[in-house]
């Protein structure tokens, strides 16, 4: 303790003597200014105000110069002894504190600047540098009139560990998404998409980003993803009530992606997800037809050449089935190269007695296309056989007033917590059921093995998405309707 006491002492012997040559030097430096500044006042004197200037420049020089007599005087009047110092603080410490106490003081302090170092090294502040990308976006529940493509949206980045950074190269134009452009699921989208355990924490009411599904390439992932690496190919589907996919970038649990079809380009990828999915879950969940066996069976997909029913004719075909499709006159090359064994045209005769000159089905599927009574298509069902709609369904939440809302509200957000208490998936509410990876990788397997072809009939840019959703909504479109971001 001795010696430590005796080196510090040194120390602070040496800078006192530094700081008195410092303080001879300021005081030579001090003189020399005093003699300018004496010097400028002599040549000012002759000029007019001369005598105001010299009066004000010696009282401050006078001012200054006793200033800095005070503190010379109060410098070297000042006797320190270090070694003095450093008795009287032992006596002060060891007279009222224990060595265990100083121990564990001193302990503190170490420990303390060492986790304070460490903290300053690694802390890393948020980066206020924002990017953005372009987007296409609904502002307002108008219609198609309130979409429009901007180029200042926010880019996305990975808040969980389960999350990709998904890098968009194409998404496809649905007919739900014309019908989010006037509040379509905008009751669900405002529930679902809030709180701590739900889809996006980063979503807002509106603006919403549109687009069902998409194709890309992996950019970024989340510390816990472990079946996708930077710069796998990928393609998603989600419901309508979430936020959309027509963005440059995309964030999205690691859940909810799978690996596209190679065979195939990014456009026609793209064409597949949401559609697929619907189609694959008519099949297997809604209707009489059990996965890859649809033997001995008759099926009527009524509209066969929109994006649904394109795939439905090829699946129900690749199971064995018996496929009757109903289609606008120019897409029966389309649907006949698709496998479609009987084709009823829509043209200017009565559908529901071209209907009767066929037999009955064991199931019909409605995709679309021209419009028709649900009871018409019924009655060519055989006994037990199923009908099923792809289109999106009218939900009665998005015209509830403000009382019958808040209840309903208040139900659902009951029923989400249950949910996130039992550990469900939040994303299978409602057309959420529909989509899931396992469609979708069997999906890219049947492309894969040349089993199951993409139909894509126009490719539009971002910024005519207007365009493009007056396209799907024709009932001349064959097929998908799609968005080239790359």
């Amino acid at each position: 303790m001795d010696e430590l006491l005796f080196r510090l002492s040194n120390q602070l012997e040496a800078l006192q003597v530094q700081a008195s040559v410092t303080a001879q030097q300021g005081q030579q430096w001090c003189a020399v200014w005093f003699a300018e500044v004496q010097r400028l006042s002599q040549d000012l004197y002759n000029e007019q105000y001369g005598h105001q200037v010299i009066d004000f420049v010696k009282n401050l020089g006078s001012y200054l110069e006793s200033g800095w007599e005070q503190l010379q005087f109060h410098y070297y009047s000042l006797q320190f002894n270090p070694r003095e110092f450093y008795q009287h603080l032992g006596n002060l410490c060891f007279s009222d504190v224990t060595r265990r106490e100083l121990a564990f003081c001193i302990t503190g302090l170490i420990i303390g600047s060492v986790a304070g170092y460490n903290i300053g090294l690694n802390w890393q502040r948020p980066s206020h540098h924002m990017h953005h990308m372009k987007a296409i976006i609904c502002h307002h529940y108008i219609g198609i009139e309130g979409v429009s493509t901007i180029d200042d949206a926010e880019m996305p980045t990975i808040q969980k560990s389960n999350e990709l950074l998904i890098q968009v190269r194409a998404a496809s134009v649905n007919v739900v998404d014309a019908k989010i452009c006037w509040g379509y699921s905008k009751a669900y989208r405002r529930l679902l998409n809030s709180g701590s355990f739900l889809y996006c924490q980063r979503y807002k009411e509106l603006p919403v980003t549109l687009g069902r599904d998409c194709s890309g390439v992996v950019v970024d992932i989340g510390q816990s993803v472990i079946n996708f690496d930077i710069g796998d190919e990928v393609y998603l589907a989600v419901p309508p009530w979430a936020s959309g996919t027509m963005a440059e970038y995309l964030v999205i649990p690691e859940c909810q992606v799978a690996k596209r079809p190679r065979l195939v380009t990014f456009e026609a990828s793209a064409s597949l997800p949401y559609s697929g999915c619907l189609a694959w879950d008519a099949l297997v969940n809604k209707s009489n037809i059990q996965e890859g066996n649809a033997r001995g069976k008759r099926v009527l997909v009524y509209g066969g050449s929109t994006p649904v029913g394109c795939i439905l004719i090829q699946l129900v075909k690749f199971w064995g089935g018996h496929v009757v499709t109903a289609c606008k006159p120019h897409a029966i090359p389309v649907t006949r190269a698709l496998g479609a064994d009987e084709v009823i045209p829509f043209n200017e005769s009565n559908i529901e007695k071209e209907l009767e000159l066929h037999d009955k089905y064991h199931a019909i599927f409605y995709t679309g296309g021209q419009p028709i009574d649900e009871f018409i298509l019924k009655k060519h069902l055989l006994p037990y056989g199923s009908y099923v709609s792809t289109m999106p369904e009218y939900l009665t939440s998005d015209s509830l007033g403000f009382f019958f809302g808040s209840i309903f509200s208040g139900c659902v957000r009951i029923k989400l917590m249950v949910q996130y208490m039992f550990g469900c998936n939040i994303h299978h509410w409602k057309e959420g059921s529909k989509i899931n990876t396992a469609y979708l990788q069997s999906l890219r397997d049947l492309v894969d093995a040349d089993q199951l072809q993409t139909v894509v009939d126009r490719a539009f840019a971002p910024h005519n998405i207007e365009q493009a959703l007056h396209h799907v909504l024709d009932p001349n479109a064959i097929g998908s309707t799609i968005i080239k971001f790359q």
